[in-house]
């Protein structure tokens, strides 16, 4: 992936109250439609639709780490710190 000049800057410096706060609560959606997803309440369309949210945040919580790990790289910081 490459990255813009602008997330280069947004995503490559210290890690901020910003940055643990957004990662805590997609984290925290993730769970919570993780387990809607497969509680056994949830059936037919409302799972395959619980399903898709889940993977949507998913989707967005990888892309923030991506853009996180090349940014950190890029600064010359080890992609593994202080990512989530």
């Amino acid at each position: 992936m490459n990255i813009t000049e602008d997330q280069y800057k947004a995503f490559g410096g210290e890690e901020s109250l910003l940055w643990k706060e957004v990662i805590k609560a997609i984290q925290q959606t993730q769970e919570q439609l993780w387990m809607q997803a497969i509680s056994s309440e949830v059936k037919g369309e409302d799972r395959v639709h619980a399903c898709g949210q889940a993977d949507g945040v998913n989707m967005i919580y990888s892309l923030l780490i991506s853009l996180r790990k090349e940014a950190r790289v890029l600064n010359g910081l080890t992609s593994e710190e202080d990512l989530a």
